[in-house]
């Protein structure tokens, strides 16, 4: 039986499965440039590789005199999207683009929503809904970079079919699929900034993408690890003690309700 590229690429990676620093390390996408939505770039640190974030900086004096109690999540902003020509080419031939990208921020403020209260318990606060409340941690996120790979658009277009990992190379469609968002954190409504996360995540590979798949799926699987991992680094001593999990997503069923499971 001859074998196929498909197979080659599916068997490569589940090779690499097993080695999780070499995938992270070969899928690691370029940080964006920073945007004016978070202030102090002079004072970001470009963080290791093994950290999920690209750039971070905190001032842990602030926070810890602020006796934080709750956390509120502000609804994500999309109004700084660097709208390269991709974006605008997405925006002209997507009828729903305009409308995608508004329910990816939707999505991504019910992901960090949910994320931080699963880890009220850890972090010591409690989520609410509303900024005014006192000693309140607001978070403030915006998707500053998006664009689909070809191979997601591909195969959102496909019912109930297979495709395979790494489409983009084995049907020259190689542009690679980017998130990025960009947190800044701030004591109340109109406080000071305090902390700063900026990340930019490849689309992940997925073995297997069935009828629920669309063209944002791979952006709303980064934004849901994205929040986790923002959640999370509230927990640990060292922001490259976070863990930035598997690239792949060996069977892609993900839905929005997803977000259920966290």
């Amino acid at each position: 039986m001859k074998t196929t590229p498909y197979i080659v690429v599916a068997a490569g990676l589940l090779a690499l499965a097993g080695c999780k620093s070499t995938l992270t390390s070969w899928l690691r996408a370029e940080a964006v440039p920073l945007t004016d939505f978070v202030p102090h770039h002079e004072k970001l640190q470009r963080m290791p590789a093994a950290c999920p974030f690209h750039w971070y900086w905190a001032d842990l004096e602030a926070l810890e005199a602020a006796n934080l109690k709750h956390i509120y999540i502000a609804p994500v902003e999309t109004g700084y999207l660097q709208k390269g020509s991709f974006w605008q080419e997405m925006a002209e031939n997507i009828a729903t683009a305009e409308e995608d990208l508004k329910d990816l921020a939707e999505y991504a403020r019910l992901a960090y929503y949910k994320a931080f209260k699963s880890q009220e318990k850890a972090i010591g606060v409690t989520v609410v809904d509303s900024p005014d409340v006192p000693n309140t941690l607001v978070v403030e996120s915006a998707i500053v970079a998006f664009a689909p790979t070809k191979s997601s658009l591909y195969a959102a277009g496909m019912v109930g079919d297979f495709f395979v990992p790494c489409l983009g190379i084995v049907t020259d469609a190689i542009s690679s699929g980017t998130i990025a968002v960009e947190t800044r954190a701030r004591i109340g409504k109109d406080g000071p900034i305090v902390a700063i996360l900026a990340d930019t995540e490849n689309d992940p590979d997925a073995l297997f993408s069935l009828a629920k798949f669309s063209w944002t799926t791979p952006a709303k699987i980064n934004l849901k690890r994205i929040a986790m991992q923002t959640a999370s680094s509230c927990t640990v001593d060292k922001m490259e003690d976070l863990d930035r999990g598997y690239p792949i997503e060996f069977i892609s069923t993900f839905s929005d309700s997803d977000l259920d499971n966290l």
